[in-house]
């Protein structure tokens, strides 16, 4: 399958706002939130969600979804190559998704610094719904509440915001190489009635991952946590900024 580069971005975006929307919704019931903050923060909340949605998609000669990856991680995958999808969540899950966040102080750069953090659960991938039909209708009516306007907790306070990661997704292209994008959403209710939301999704380029060889997984693992740290600046630097110039 070939595509030019817009064609891949477009997709890639209306998976962000389609598919991985309504996925992330359902696991608000799933487990229970982690609050991150002390008593002595102000009440302003913001609401993270990390991801396990990997996806990846390759137009080359080689399926995206493929074994691809070295003989990586022997505890992980029992000395066999492990497929791309399977490399992000080992390389990137949602406690190091967190911790890179941190290391680019993200409640900066989202203009909430100070709020009291909540982590939520982790949104699920397209096929954790596949697999639940309970999830599965949940989703359904969490998405009709994010096309409302509504919030995903149950969270009254005035002072709310919710930062979402949609979406970690690989795509290869024999034109434009390797390549990694994020998907954000941000969604301030502070203004009250309808959110200020802004999404997104950045590419950086990848060479080194997925690793071919054992000796190049360490290089690969920084690899990719240091794109999805410039996906995510990249879009607050462009997208986010460009939305609160807009008033949205």
């Amino acid at each position: 399958m070939k595509m030019g580069l817009a064609g891949c971005l477009a997709g890639i975006l209306a998976m962000s706002a389609n598919q991985a929307f309504a996925q992330e919704q359902g696991t608000t019931a799933a487990a229970q939130p982690v609050d991150k903050s002390t008593p002595d923060k102000p009440t302003c909340e913001l609401h993270v969600f990390p991801t396990e949605n990997y996806i990846g998609f390759n137009s080359g000669l080689l399926s995206g979804f493929g074994f691809v990856g070295a003989l990586a991680d022997a505890e992980a995958h029992k000395g066999r190559v492990a497929s791309v999808k399977e490399l992000m969540k080992d390389y990137l899950g949602p406690e190091i998704q967190l911790a890179e966040l941190e290391k680019v102080n993200y409640l900066s750069k989202l203009g909430v610094e100070g709020y009291r953090v909540i982590i939520e659960p982790p949104t699920p991938s397209g096929d954790a719904l596949k697999d639940d039909p309970g999830l599965k209708a949940k989703v359904k009516v969490l998405n009709a509440d994010l096309k409302a306007g509504r919030r995903m907790t149950s969270s009254t306070n005035p002072c709310y915001a919710e930062f979402l990661l949609l979406s970690v997704f690989y795509f290869k292209a024999m034109m434009y190489g390797s390549n990694l994008l994020v998907g954000t959403q941000f969604r301030d209710f502070s203004k009250g009635g309808a959110p200020r939301i802004s999404i997104g999704a950045v590419k950086n380029p990848l060479e080194k991952f997925p690793p071919k060889t054992a000796d190049m997984v360490d290089i690969a693992k920084a690899e990719l946590r240091d794109a999805f740290a410039k996906d995510f600046l990249e879009w607050t630097e462009k997208k986010l900024k460009t939305d609160r110039a807009a008033g949205k």
